[in-house]
């Protein structure tokens, strides 16, 4: 196909407004997305039960943060808390 013929594809914003969990004020609950951490911490989340969209509530900021997932605690340090990317809820 000629490059004149081609059409020119525009960039899709990402629909999904992801932050740090660490960004996170205590109280807020967010559904998980992504964690931008080394394989085997990912693979540590997994165990924890931090799985794809589960619900995480922010019990603790700063170092750990600590978050309720289903019915369990779980602290983070601030570097893994860093690589955890949510998806707030929002309120109503």
């Amino acid at each position: 196909m000629p490059l004149s013929a081609r059409k020119a594809i525009a960039p899709v914003a990402d629909p999904i407004a992801a932050v740090r969990l660490s960004d996170l004020a205590a109280g807020r609950t967010a559904r998980f997305h992504a964690a931008r951490l080394a394989p085997r911490d990912c693979a540590l989340l997994r165990a924890l039960g931090v799985t794809d969209s589960c619900v995480l509530r922010v019990c603790k900021v700063g170092e750990p943060c600590i978050v309720q997932v289903r019915t369990t605690r779980i602290g983070f340090s601030r570097s893994v808390a860093d690589g955890i990317l949510v998806v707030p809820e929002t309120a109503g």
